[in-house]
């Protein structure tokens, strides 16, 4: 996985996290490009047979599926779901 993508990932769920209660949905979207972007890199370098592992692809989708629940609830942002996503990526990204 590259570390560009990962750090910028990470810095977007951080971006989302700040006390930016009229900007959140903003922020959220970039945070959800960004977790995009890494999952299509460890996607290209599973294909190249490189580095990325099942289990890291897994744990991207993961955190991408909780930080697209905690951006479209019945009402308001999940913020719990997203501190945990950010946490989760945080610790893959060691």
């Amino acid at each position: 996985m590259t570390e560009d993508a990962g750090a910028a990932a990470l810095a977007a769920l951080d971006h989302a996290l700040a006390d930016r209660p009229d900007k959140i949905y903003g922020d959220l979207a970039n945070a959800v490009r960004a977790l995009v972007r890494l999952r299509d890199e460890l996607i290209a370098e599973r294909r190249d047979g490189r580095h990325a592992g099942a289990a890291r692809l897994e744990r991207v989708n993961a955190i991408l599926s909780v930080v697209s629940g905690g951006e479209y609830p019945l009402e308001g942002v999940r913020r719990e779901r997203i501190e945990q996503a950010r946490e989760e990526l945080a610790g893959l990204l060691g």
